[in-house]
Parts: structure tokens; sequence; C-alpha cells
């Protein structure tokens, strides 16, 4: 838009930039401009003592509003209140909502849409179900997609929402692990779903070989197009129950136990399986604690040593427990 503007020097720009702010002359509404040595500000009007010229100053993008702020004359705000945070897996959204919300779900879904153009449908999440943790989805805006690429970190992931479990909120923690894998070491992941860890790892180390075992046969077809995808052919993909397919395993440096409700389950088939080994032990608790004293506890039926690395909190997952992460070595 040609408007009226003040070209100073890029030296004294800011010194310039806040005179007029103060004044209530410098228009917040457009992008500062930069003309080699010297920067032109715009006006809301003329001022003395400046340099003035016409200038087509580029409008800054309004601050988008928020979905409360959207939803605030539609929803009532008691219920707004318990609206909870969206998971983003590529182009689809994912969202729980409360009894009170879920009259007003079209509403919510379409306020999002609004939002968020790159997103294309937006699904109401119900509890995970069953032994391969797919949620119950129902979609409340936008077309009717389920297969999506989720980007993170440099790594696609192809999956289908509906058929395979995927947690977009544990990004920073396969990352994580993915810094503390060693040159040839080999890794086993024991519930691998469509194989995010397996991919970061093989991304971003130089690991040997890395086991991705899953029960769920969708997610090892998934897993197979996403080692192409990224070209991460060090992975090997195992359809089956981890708790026979690790005997056939040689012993692996680093162990990943991504199965928060029922890792220790799994864990006297660990130690009986191996002699030693890094083990990365996520499990849903009322504290850590709980978590370490039961990991010892295990390893005494078993004979074996246990020494922690490290443990931090992962993500809440109810009012009263959280999800937690032990690293721990045993042998």
């Amino acid at each position: 838009m040609l408007m009226k503007g003040a070209r100073v020097s890029l030296l004294e720009g800011e010194k310039h930039r806040k005179t007029l702010l103060d004044r209530g002359i410098l228009d917040i509404n457009y992008k500062i401009a930069y003309d080699g040595d010297f920067i032109i500000l715009p006006l809301k009007e003329e001022i003395s003592g400046y340099e003035i010229i016409d200038y087509d100053f580029t409008p800054l993008e309004k601050r988008k509003k928020s979905l409360r702020e959207m939803l605030s004359k539609k929803i009532p705000e008691s219920y707004l209140l318990k609206l909870r945070a969206f998971d983003v897996i590529g182009n689809i959204a994912l969202i729980h909502l409360t009894d009170e919300l879920i009259p007003y779900q079209s509403l919510i879904g379409e306020a999002f849409l609004e939002l968020n153009p790159f997103i294309k449908a937006v699904f109401r999440k119900e509890v995970i179900e069953g032994a391969y943790r797919i949620p119950k989805l129902e979609l409340i805006a936008g077309e009717n997609i389920t297969e999506t690429i989720h980007r993170e970190f440099g790594v696609r992931i192809l999956l289908d929402i509906s058929k395979v479990y995927f947690s977009p909120r544990l990004s920073e923690e396969r990352k994580r692990i993915s810094s503390l894998v060693k040159k040839n070491e080999i890794v086993l992941d024991m519930f691998c779903g469509v194989g995010p860890f397996s991919l970061m790892i093989s991304k971003k180390s130089e690991a040997k070989k890395i086991y991705a075992i899953d029960i769920n046969e969708t997610a090892i077809f998934y897993l197979k197009r996403n080692v192409a995808l990224n070209k991460t052919y060090n992975i090997f993909p195992i359809h089956g129950d981890s708790r026979k397919e690790i005997k056939d395993i040689e012993n692996p440096d680093r162990i990943i136990m991504n199965l928060p409700h029922s890792s220790f389950d799994f864990l006297p088939d660990v130690f009986s399986t191996y002699a030693s080994s890094i083990v990365h032990f996520y499990s849903v608790s009322e504290n850590i604690d709980f978590v370490m004293d039961k990991i010892i506890e295990n390893s005494k039926k078993h004979d074996k040593k246990v020494e922690f690395i490290f443990e931090r909190t992962v993500k809440s997952y109810s009012p009263n427990t959280d999800i937690y992460c032990v690293d721990f070595y045993f042998s």
C-alpha cells in the first residue's frame, strides 16, 4: 500500500523507531522496509524533522485468533475450558472431547480447519482399544482421509491413523534416544509400530542393525514402506509377538520397550533371553519410584544386576498418572 514513510539511517533506525512509536506515529500494521544503508518507517501521518517519502509498505499478517477465541460466542466458556490440545499427524488432526463438547464437535472441527489450512481432516479420538493400541475415530470436519505422511526431524513416517498406533508427542524422546546410539550398535525395538523410533535411530545414528518387532501386521506393512521411503535399510521389520521373536535375535546393545501399559509383562522375557543390554523402559504409573522398584524386583528374580542411567517424565497420561521413561543397564 502506497503511504508515507520516514527514511532514516540504518544505524539510528532503532532509536527513531522507538521515538515514533512513543509518539503514536509509527504504523505497526506494516513492515519496516530496508533500502541499503537506510530503513523506511511506516507512518500514520507526516512528521517534521524527517525525510518523508512515499512507499509501498507490506502489511503485517494479523495474528490469527485462537480456537477458543473463534468459538467463544458459540460454545459456553465453561465447556471451552475443557477443550484439550490436538495431536497433529501429517495433515490430520486428532482431538479428544469431553461429553459436554461432543454436541459442538462439528463447530470445533470447522474452526480448526479455518485456523490451519494445511490440515485436511479433523477426527474425534476416543480411547485406545486392544493390543494394537488403535484409537476409535469419528470424522468431525474435512475430508475422510486416514493415510498421511508425518514428518519429524527429517524422517518421513507413512501411516494410516485408523489402523495403527502413533504418537507425535514422543518426537523429542525419539530424538533423544537416537542421539545415544553409538556406532555399530545392535538395537532392538520391541514394540515398533510403524517404526518412528527405528527410523529416527537409523537416520540419526550409525547403528549396525535395528530389529523392529510388532504384533500388528499392518504396522509392519507400513514400516516396510517407511524403510523404502527413508532408505533406512539397516532396519529389519519382524511381524510377531516380541516374547517369541526375541528368542531368535542376537543379544542387542540397546532395547526400546515403548509399551507403557504392558512393558512389565515383557521384562521377564528380556531378562531371561539376554545376558546384558541398555534398556529404555516406558511405563504408566503414579510415580517413577514405583517403576524403578518394580524393575529391580523383576531383575532379582532373574539374577540380573541393574544400574539406572537416567529417568524422566515423558508426558502426562491422566490427572494422577504419567508416562515415565527409565533408562537402565542390566547384566
